[in-house]
């Protein structure tokens, strides 16, 4: 059964040098009540954005949700939380864990916001605190909303995260349930944004394609290692406690933020449930398309930003998620 419905709320990634090109308007959701604050995208530097006011939450009415139920039910749920793209980033691997049996829900959170964009408005234009605040908002929204479905067994969520999102999930992964959710899956954390917590609630799986040097400086500046500007990080984000606090746009500004790898390392010597699984031929977002090595041109010079994985690793990674959830009973 397939369910499609409609949202309003939040942003996510992009990597530590992107800005670029122009915008078309300011995004206002013409649907504000009168006299609230205006939810709108603001420029703050040429090029780059921004979003100011009041954040949607999940709207299972929302045109952009995608909510799939298979014939046994009830079933386990994964809740596909996108990257700085937009949906299409997650659309892919949720179509085969739906085929292999599971629910599926997903969403874009730019649209349950009332902003419509191309994904490389988001991607280059947006900083990475605006997006990972919209799409946090809308994802907490989902999940509040996913435990309380006919269909879904609200013992066995799951959530999947991948790039900007994957920074969103790790930070959902200290706030939700463990009454609820079995796993966060992290795909191609960056560390950045809202920063990542100090605490976590449910156990947590950061994957990483071998070949994931997005935004990379070097063809060998791997993601999971990279260490990128405070400045990039947000202060007084209304979400759980995390290394931001220390280390953000006002604090430390010039300094270096962990890299996930060290961020992981952290959080098992703190006890936490977590792992990182890695898979050779794969770059960033696995099941985004066929594996590219390849370059991008940014304002601040070309980049490496590899992308998608081989049939071999994208089947691997399936076959792990599917393993996963399947031993969550």
């Amino acid at each position: 059964m397939k369910h499609r419905s409609r949202i309003t709320a939040p942003f996510h990634i992009a990597l530590a040098m992107a800005l670029l090109t122009a915008c078309a308007g300011d995004g206002t959701d013409p649907r504000v009540a009168a006299g609230a604050p205006e939810r709108r995208l603001v420029e703050i530097a040429p090029s780059m954005h921004t979003v100011s006011g009041p954040l949607a939450s999940f709207d299972p009415a929302n045109p952009s949700v995608e909510f799939r139920l298979p014939a046994t039910r009830p079933a386990p749920l994964v809740i596909f939380v996108h990257g700085g793209g937009g949906a299409g980033d997650v659309r892919a691997v949720m179509g085969a864990v739906h085929a292999a049996g599971v629910a599926v829900l997903g969403f874009d959170a730019y649209r349950m916001n009332g902003f419509d964009r191309p994904s490389g408005f988001w991607v280059r234009n947006m900083t990475y605190e605006a997006r990972q605040r919209m799409i946090f908002t809308t994802a907490l929204g989902a999940y509040r909303w996913a435990i309380r479905q006919d269909g879904v067994d609200p013992s066995r969520i799951h959530i999947y995260g991948i790039s900007n999102g994957a920074d969103v999930v790790a930070n959902l992964a200290a706030v939700v349930d463990p009454a609820h959710v079995r796993t966060v899956f992290a795909e191609g954390i960056a560390g950045a944004g809202l920063g990542l917590p100090d605490r976590l609630a449910v156990p947590v799986r950061a994957i990483f394609g071998r070949a994931d040097n997005y935004a990379g400086q070097t063809e060998t500046d791997w993601r999971w290692q990279r260490r990128v500007p405070c400045r990039l990080n947000m202060t007084g984000f209304d979400g759980p406690p995390g290394n931001a606090a220390s280390c953000n746009e006002r604090v430390n500004p010039r300094g270096r933020t962990q890299s996930p790898e060290e961020w992981i390392a952290e959080q098992r010597t703190k006890g936490a449930d977590i792992d990182t699984w890695f898979y050779d031929d794969g770059a960033h977002g696995i099941f985004i398309g066929p594996l590219r090595r390849q370059t991008m041109a940014w304002p601040s010079g070309v980049l490496h930003a590899s992308v998608g994985g081989t049939d071999v690793a994208r089947q691997a990674m399936l076959g792990d998620l599917l393993a996963r959830i399947a031993a969550a009973r």
